[in-house]
């Protein structure tokens, strides 16, 4: 945008999942403490798709327009709660685009079954400026001028380095167990007898943000495996949150992450079950060669990978 404070409304849920029990959603630090940390000049609102409809009964069309006629953003930034009925619809998004707002669509997935059709539909009505994706897919069948590929940014307040004597966690696992990939490389770990704290995440094990953080900062050895949920391998969000916290990444092998890292410079890649057991093995055992790649994988994420330059590329590509 050509002002340097620009307004911005972001529209996203309140709660992960739209569920008051499983806490806060991560755009509260993926997004909302992230872009004002980068841009602390920008005035910037939040209305919430889950919360307004639990508290007024009503859909967020019935109020969206409203909002934005009152507060008169420069750009309204959504992140959509999946095919959920929340989402707004055509009449929220043809009132936004008439007004003269700058659109921004946040998508961490971009799959078949999600993310690739609505891109499409809002490319075709008009309501898109930009799409961000988050993971790497590169999976469109068509190529968009408005769509970008970048990653999940980062709160360093949450996720940053701790001393090597602070890091009291072998090996770790934070996230969802529910994939068939991570059940079986975890139950072979287990069963080898390899020691690894696995933590269920927000949803399973109802894991804070400021607590999920806490345990990788103290892990030497962070795992991430890249399946998504109709198989294609992307580059997890999990990613960025153990390089920025100087913890050695092991990632199985793929394609997704190779777009911004270089395996066994940045970050350590394995190709099966066994040999993830080994290399854990080893890398604990020679922490000279642990820290030295996790050094470099710190060094590229807060060179290139962090959250200003996330912010900074999307207000250029809307300028």
């Amino acid at each position: 945008m050509e002002k340097s404070n620009p307004k911005v409304l972001f529209v996203t849920e309140k709660w992960c999942d739209a569920d008051p029990n499983k806490g806060l959603t991560n755009n509260y630090h993926n997004l909302f403490k992230t872009f004002s940390n980068t841009l602390p000049e920008a005035e910037f609102s939040i209305i919430h798709l889950d919360e307004y409809s639990a508290v007024k009964k009503k859909h967020i069309d019935g109020f969206l327009p409203t909002l934005v006629d009152r507060v008169n953003p420069d750009i309204v930034i959504f992140s959509l709660l999946g095919k959920s009925h929340l989402n707004p619809t055509d009449s929220s998004y043809e009132h936004i685009k008439a007004k003269g707002c700058k659109t921004v669509f946040m998508w961490p997935d971009v799959f078949d079954g999600w993310g690739i059709p609505q891109i499409e539909e809002f490319n075709d009505k008009g309501f898109a400026d930009l799409h961000v994706c988050w993971g790497a897919e590169k999976n469109l069948n068509s190529q968009y001028e408005n769509l970008i590929w970048l990653w999940a940014p980062q709160d360093e307040t949450l996720y940053y380095p701790m001393d090597e004597d602070s890091r009291s966690v072998g090996a770790s696992f934070l996230g969802s167990p529910r994939y068939a990939e991570r059940q079986r490389y975890l139950t072979h770990l287990l069963t080898s007898g390899i020691e690894v704290h696995i933590g269920g995440g927000q949803r399973e094990e109802g894991l804070s943000a400021s607590r999920y953080a806490e345990i990788m900062r103290h892990s030497k050895i962070s795992l991430n495996f890249p399946e998504g949920p109709e198989g294609y391998d992307q580059c997890k969000g999990r990613v960025w949150e153990i390089l920025a916290t100087k913890s050695l990444l092991l990632e199985r092998k793929n394609n997704a992450i190779k777009n911004f890292l270089t395996p066994n410079v940045h970050y350590v890649e394995f190709e099966n079950e066994q040999d993830l057991v080994e290399k854990i093995q080893y890398y604990l055992d020679n922490e000279k060669e642990r820290s030295y790649i996790a050094q470099k994988g710190y060094d590229i994420y807060k060179e290139k990978y962090n959250a200003t330059t996330f912010w900074n590329t999307i207000m250029e590509k809307l300028s």
